[in-house]
């Protein structure tokens, strides 16, 4: 029976994703946050889309978030996105979004992308520049 999963070699994947990175002088990565509701999630992610910051955003509704405020457990529903795109766009991303988010602390981390189609991350590169 075939394993499910990345039909990748990992190394050969990892050296691709870090030739690009070198060639082109960028490295790729992941915004991770939530927000309140799927409207907002959209208006988010257009917004950065428009203004060449992310490549694209993936929206998921259904998020179930616990976590303590003010001393009380909170159960939230929220939505998550996550988007593509490079380093140097962080801090501009951060600040667009803070300006646009409801949430006194909104949830915003990045997380380098290690492994990947090159060419994907290609298309990232040229939607972002």
């Amino acid at each position: 029976m075939p394993q499910r999963g990345l039909n990748v070699n990992s190394e050969t994947a990892t050296t691709k994703v870090l030739a690009l990175e070198d060639e082109l002088g960028v490295d790729f990565v992941e915004v991770y946050m939530t927000v309140e509701s799927e409207d907002v999630a959209v208006h988010i992610s257009t917004s950065l889309i428009k203004e060449r910051l992310v490549a694209c955003a993936n929206v998921n509704t259904g998020t179930r978030s616990i976590y303590e405020w003010d001393g009380v457990i909170q159960l939230e529903n929220e939505v998550t996105i996550v988007m593509k795109t490079i380093t140097t766009h962080v801090d501009d991303i951060v600040r667009r979004v803070k300006e646009m988010h409801s949430y006194q602390i909104p949830c915003i981390t990045v997380t380098d992308i290690m492994h990947g189609n090159p060419e994907y991350l290609a298309w990232v590169h040229k939607q972002v520049s």
